[in-house]
């Protein structure tokens, strides 16, 4: 009797042993599973619209150093911060990476005197009058302050602009208030 419980105990053991052992496999799934998720809501949420040619802020504004106006020319001077002329790449990628599939389709651009059809990135509703002139000479903003960190970005997201987003920056700043007088015309 004593060598049949004595038996039993350890078969016990192995039988939970068993059972716990057997869920092992559940960690790595569980961690591969958390890391999708990681990817999903991280990573691959934050990348915007392929645009008709592959441009990354993240090499040219961060990497490279560039400086926003240097492509954005008319940031300073009027409502519009513009986008370059096709042949301002040219600048730099006549010499550098020249027989790049991306160059390439960019010179197809420009040889053609086609302007690229960039996708908008940033909107702002119809309704509202924005310019960029009195929120960099005295507002003193720096772009990323509404654009975020583009120079880490590859690819930007697209933002639809807010009111909550401006007003909360006019009061931080102590700016214009005045609905028809600021923003909407």
């Amino acid at each position: 009797m004593k060598k049949a419980e004595t038996r039993r105990e350890p078969e016990e053991n192995r039988k939970k042993r068993a059972l716990s052992t057997g869920y092992l496999w559940l960690v790595p799934l569980a961690v591969l599973f958390g890391l999708t998720l990681y990817l999903y809501f991280s990573y691959g949420r934050r990348i915007g619209d392929a645009q008709p040619v592959s441009f990354s802020h993240r090499v040219h504004a961060g990497v490279k150093g560039i400086n926003c106006r240097f492509c954005h020319p008319n940031v300073e001077r009027s409502q519009h911060a513009g986008l370059p002329a096709v042949e301002k790449c040219f600048f730099c990628h006549k010499y550098i990476i020249p027989n790049h599939p991306e160059i390439k389709r960019e010179e197809q651009y420009f040889r053609s005197g086609t302007p690229t059809p960039w996708k908008q990135v940033f909107w702002v509703p119809d309704f509202v009058f924005f310019n960029h002139v009195p929120h960099l000479k005295w507002g003193k903003l720096d772009c990323m302050d509404c654009h975020g960190d583009v120079k880490s970005m590859d690819r930007l997201q697209k933002v639809d602009f807010k009111m909550g987003f401006c007003l909360a920056c006019h009061r931080k700043k102590n700016a214009q208030h005045d609905c028809w007088l600021a923003c909407h015309r």
